[in-house]
């Protein structure tokens, strides 16, 4: 029943100030990269392609798909922790928020998701995928805040370790999780 999950972060993506996050495409150094790393032939051996529904995160997977020949399913479960509609084009004063959403996990902060509703939906999508197949190797293309919720709970660390485990997380970095357990940390 175990299931081999290797979960990636999406590519580098090009910011468009106006329009929400979850629209944003790849920049062209997120498409050169990702394409390069899928030519190198690690993830040649997925079986099953599941993204979260945000355009950033079927970008990303497509490269894969077209090169297996695989079909890309979507899972809004796996979208990003819901920003709501107010952009924060500062570096420090994301990072700040970021900070803030980890310290409160049951709190909207700025019309953020809460942190702790945005894990539970990431578990759920993730019960769902691991009911729903059977010693599968799947591939998982997220984002970097959930990914990051979902890894701190299976590694049962504590929150206070969420934002240094986010800041040093790279686009398109991955991570594999077998049954419960994290075989390979994504940072």
């Amino acid at each position: 029943m175990e299931n081999t999950i290797v979960f990636l972060r999406h590519a580098k993506v090009k910011k468009e100030l106006e329009s929400p996050s979850e629209k944003w495409v790849l920049s062209d150094e997120g498409v050169k990269i990702i394409e390069e790393i899928v030519t190198t032939g690690i993830f040649d051996d997925v079986e099953v392609i599941i993204s979260s529904a945000q355009k950033m995160c079927i970008q990303t997977s497509y490269f894969l798909a077209d090169r297996l020949g695989k079909e890309i399913i979507t899972n809004s479960d796996l979208d990003e922790i819901d920003k709501g509609t107010i952009f924060i084009e500062h570096p420090e004063d994301y990072k700040q928020q970021i900070k803030e959403v980890f310290e409160n996990p049951n709190e909207s902060i700025r019309e953020w998701e809460p942190a702790s509703v945005a894990l539970k939906r990431y578990q759920r999508g993730m019960d769902i995928i691991n009911r729903d197949y059977s010693h599968q190797k799947i591939l998982i293309v997220s984002h970097g805040i959930v990914m990051n919720l979902y890894f701190n709970y299976l590694l049962k660390e504590s929150q206070d370790k969420l934002l240094q485990r986010y800041l040093s997380l790279k686009s398109c970095a991955w991570g594999v999780v077998i049954g419960n357990t994290v075989e390979k940390d994504f940072v």
